[in-house]
């Protein structure tokens, strides 16, 4: 296994320094929000049996769980889709590639895979903008034109593997690799703690029958 100086070290020697740069904090930004998702698909995605083990052990806390994850999830989207500038502030995001991409073939198709990111995730910035990361009083108050649009898994995982793809393009022709990101596996995550309330409850159980 690679060293992260490493790591770093392939993606400037292959993609330049700049787009290397870029490439590599994208990367660690983007794994960041897969680890976060994971988690919560472990706790609220897995099937019904380990939402009524939550439910059981502590449901206030799982429901503010829940909703707190994602929130950061799409959160952690939109700051990955946003504006490449914002005021005087330059930002990290996929939108800032097309100019460190030299080749005009390879440009246009990162290009074409931003779109598709930024259709995709536009629901999350949508949340961000109106009620995540500010307030908005007519959305509050129920007297906005529209109603923010529905943020539901599917949806989240569609604007991830998005992303995913535009970094994998890069990749792909720089590095000639491919990260797969849908294989990362991330131990000692949400899961042991179901298995760990799953076994505290079955102990309960018998104390009770007992």
């Amino acid at each position: 296994m690679i060293s992260e100086d490493e790591r770093r070290g392939r993606c400037f020697e292959g993609m330049g320094d700049a787009l290397g740069a870029m490439y590599c904090d994208l990367n660690d930004h983007l794994v960041d929000v897969l680890l976060l998702w994971e988690q919560f698909e472990q706790l609220f995605g897995a099937d019904e049996e380990t939402v009524q083990v939550l439910n059981s052990a502590a449901p206030t806390f799982f429901g503010v769980v829940q909703a707190q994850f994602l929130d950061s999830v799409m959160l952690g989207i939109s700051r990955l889709t946003d504006s490449p500038v914002n005021s005087r502030q330059k930002n990290l995001s996929i939108r800032s590639i097309p100019p460190f991409v030299s080749d005009l073939n390879l440009r246009d198709q990162v290009d074409g895979a931003i779109q598709i990111a930024l259709a995709d995730t536009k629901f999350a910035r949508d949340h961000r903008n109106k009620r995540i990361a500010h307030t908005d009083l007519l959305h509050v108050q129920g007297c906005a034109a529209k109603r923010l649009p529905p943020a539901n898994r599917q949806k989240i995982k569609a604007g991830l593997e998005s992303i995913c793809a535009v970094l994998e393009i890069l990749n792909g022709h720089y590095l000639q690799s491919e990260f797969a990101y849908d294989t990362l596996i991330y131990g000692g995550g949400a899961g042991s703690v179901v298995a760990l309330l799953r076994g505290g409850l079955k102990h309960q159980d018998c104390e009770v029958e007992y």
